[in-house]
């Protein structure tokens, strides 16, 4: 399973809008998209911000043979 950051970024309104909203550098979540990773700490503050957002629709299958090289 792969956790589509970029997508979850773009259906709250851009990197710019979250980091505005969770009171965080505007940098920030490019960071996330580039290492492919978000913490739980700002994942709560993005349920906080946002409380109906299904953070399971951002969950992807991942098919390692499509992305060899990519991901482990």
């Amino acid at each position: 399973m792969h956790f589509n950051i970029q997508r979850l970024l773009d259906d709250l309104g851009g990197a710019s809008a979250v980091a505005k909203r969770i009171g965080i550098g505007r940098t920030v979540p490019y960071g996330w998209v580039r290492r492919d990773f978000i913490g739980s700490y700002h994942l709560s503050l993005i349920k906080k911000f946002s409380p109906g957002l299904d953070l399971n629709h951002y969950f992807e299958e991942y098919n390692h043979d499509e992305n060899l090289g990519s991901r482990p």
